[in-house]
């Protein structure tokens, strides 16, 4: 794969963040890792979010990603809930931010359209997606299978972003 770029897909979450790599040449998708990191339900608060800290620290240093694609907060009803999704999402941007890397957000609506088609897509049809186009992958979660859709979107986002560059300096030169 020439000139292969590393990308890691976060998906946040108190429980279990999961992370899913691949490589990317802005045309074809490679699996390279996934999983999850999870913490303990029996700590507390600080201590949950420093072993979500830590498991992607250690994965981080272990897969050396290029950029790093995070899945925005979605809000629910329940704000405590909420509240804490959010604060499992600050480890997961901080982790790759503390390491200099670029990092995207996306909406899951945004995710599920890149990947299935549609943006109420269901996890199965992530999962069912997520193998279609990463047929060596292997999750051990649904939170996994949800970190690589969100790499899958970065990497689709990417490619857009490049040929919208070409096109704008291509009319820049041609404008007298």
């Amino acid at each position: 794969m020439a000139q292969a770029i590393r990308i890691i897909g976060i998906d946040p979450g108190l429980r279990r963040t999961g992370w899913g790599v691949i490589d990317t040449d802005g045309a074809r998708l490679v699996f390279v890792a996934c999983g999850s990191v999870v913490s303990d339900d029996g700590e507390s608060l600080g201590l949950r979010l420093r072993q979500l800290y830590d498991g992607l620290s250690e994965v981080l240093a272990a897969l050396s990603p290029a950029e790093a694609a995070v899945e925005q907060t979605f809000v629910n009803p329940d704000a405590a809930a909420t509240l804490k999704l959010g604060q499992a999402r600050g480890i997961a941007l901080l982790v790759p931010a503390l390491l200099g890397l670029p990092i995207a957000e996306y909406a899951p609506n945004a995710v599920k359209k890149t990947v299935v088609g549609a943006g109420h897509g269901g996890k199965g049809q992530i999962r069912a997606m997520v193998k279609c186009l990463l047929p060596r992958a292997a999750f051990d979660s649904t939170d996994a299978a949800d970190a690589l859709a969100i790499a899958i979107t970065h990497a689709h986002s990417r490619g857009w972003r490049a040929l919208e560059a070409t096109v704008r300096l291509a009319a820049a030169r041609a404008a007298p």
